[in-house]
């Protein structure tokens, strides 16, 4: 459960502050059921998590005039931790499971963004920007268990995110309106991890970029209304259309590593010794989205036509694998 308030004190017209809080408790408990020939005699295991506290957030206000404010805040974050699932002992390597035993529960993350932003609106025009910088500690981060099968969360002592925020929006003429959002983003880890031995564990290294955290996200959009006559009804027309661009990704932290992509089974089979290479590139591809809609408003129904993703992109949203590369 949780509870949240906050409240407003307004100095004068134009400046205003604004002071919250949140406070949470959670509690979670799971009991493990499994079986089959890669289970590890886990089941009927029991599992809890709980975690309770406050996260605050202040933000002030000031209007430089009736059609510009700036503001400026600070607030906190939070993300419950857990624990993971057992390993799949039987299909993982002496190594693998060395390195990946050890990470069975992972701590709550937090964050702290501090963020400054404009808001105008002035002659059909309007935009919000803002410039955001965000603390995060121990944040939680996915990694397959390499040869077992099996996905782990742990978390990295520091990382962070950076960057622009945007929206524009302008009515240049009557039934017309032009829109364009963006973001700009840098987020890294500042923090390394590594296994009993001094080896980063699946590219979670200082400098490293985050995991599905495309840089650069744009999106466009044109929309027309206009008044037309059908069946001497009143009703007016309607087209618009939509253009969103995706900047490259990588699924995990550790595609980025060099030699990442590159997938030996070991396992021969028909003729296949197990030792050639399958090399892939695990950087997710930046792609565009266009999606278009017309239709015909009356007073009491309305008529669409649209299609999504009218160019059929095929886009690279992850890149999946089981038991290291095997599968």
């Amino acid at each position: 459960f949780a509870a949240f308030g906050e409240a407003t004190y307004d100095f004068n017209d134009r400046l205003s502050v604004t002071a919250g809080a949140r406070y949470y408790d959670f509690e979670e408990e799971r009991t493990i059921t499994s079986g089959g020939l890669f289970a590890n005699g886990d089941s009927g295991q029991v599992d809890k998590t709980d975690s309770d506290g406050v996260t605050p957030r202040v933000m002030v206000k000031y209007d430089v005039s009736d059609s510009v404010s700036v503001n400026a805040q600070a607030s906190q974050g939070f993300r419950l931790g857990g624990v993971n699932d057992p390993l799949n002992v039987p299909l993982c390597t002496d190594e693998d499971e060395a390195i990946f035993g050890g990470f069975q529960d992972y701590d709550d993350e937090k964050l702290w963004n501090y963020e400054t932003g404009v808001k105008m609106r002035k002659g059909g025009v309007t935009l919000n920007a803002a410039v955001f910088y965000t603390d995060i500690t121990d944040l939680q981060v996915t990694l397959d268990a390499g040869s077992c099968s099996s996905r782990i969360s742990f978390n990295v002592r520091d990382a962070h995110t950076a960057g622009v925020e945007f929206e524009l929006s302008a009515e240049p003429a009557e039934g017309v309106v032009l829109s364009l959002a963006g973001s700009f983003l840098n987020a890294e880890f500042d923090a390394t991890v590594r296994d009993g031995d001094g080896n980063v564990i699946g590219g979670i290294e200082d400098g490293n970029r985050l995991a599905s955290v495309p840089e650069v996200q744009l999106a466009a959009t044109a929309s027309f209304n206009f008044p037309i006559d059908i069946w001497s009804a009143s009703s007016e027309g309607f087209a618009s259309a939509s253009i969103q661009h995706v900047g490259s990704r990588y699924t995990q932290p550790s595609d980025q590593v060099a030699g990442a992509g590159e997938f030996v089974s070991g396992l021969p089979y028909g003729g296949a010794p197990g030792t050639d290479v399958t090399a892939v590139d695990l950087e997710l591809d930046a792609y565009q989205i266009l999606n278009v809609n017309t239709g015909v408003d009356f007073e009491s129904w309305s008529i669409l036509a649209y299609v999504t993703n009218l160019t059929d992109e095929n886009a690279e949203l992850a890149f999946d694998r089981e038991r290291g590369g095997r599968a």
